[in-house]
């Protein structure tokens, strides 16, 4: 009974990737139909179609029917670094000359290779 469990899991996230994605086709259609129909100082075809683009991207990350989903790769590691370098995209211009010497670091203190 266990090896039916995760069968209805699946059939949700499919079921919300497929509303993902309809409100993304719909938000693209109402920014296309508000850019060209709206006067110039309407702002909801700007609205719906940053609404799209966040649905869309939810859209990517649901998994499909061939594969995982996108956060299914995502180690403790790989978070730590989304993180940091989340934190650091403002401050780049400090952060690329720190991970050079770290890299320079790495490449030189690591021991030798053993010969066979």
């Amino acid at each position: 009974m266990a090896k039916d469990a995760p069968a209805p899991v699946v059939d949700e996230l499919q079921r919300r990737r497929q509303r993902a994605g309809l409100v993304t086709i719909v938000c693209g259609i109402t920014a296309v139909t508000g850019f060209v129909f709206a006067t110039p100082d309407s702002v909801w075809p700007a609205a719906a179609m940053r609404i799209g683009i966040v649905f869309g991207s939810l859209w990517l990350c649901f998994p499909s029917g061939r594969r995982k989903a996108a956060w299914a790769v995502l180690t403790p590691g790989r978070l730590f670094l989304v993180a940091i370098a989340a934190w650091y995209a403002s401050r780049l211009k400090f952060a690329l000359p720190a991970l050079a010497v770290l890299l320079l670091l790495l490449r030189f203190l690591r021991p030798p290779a053993r010969r066979r």
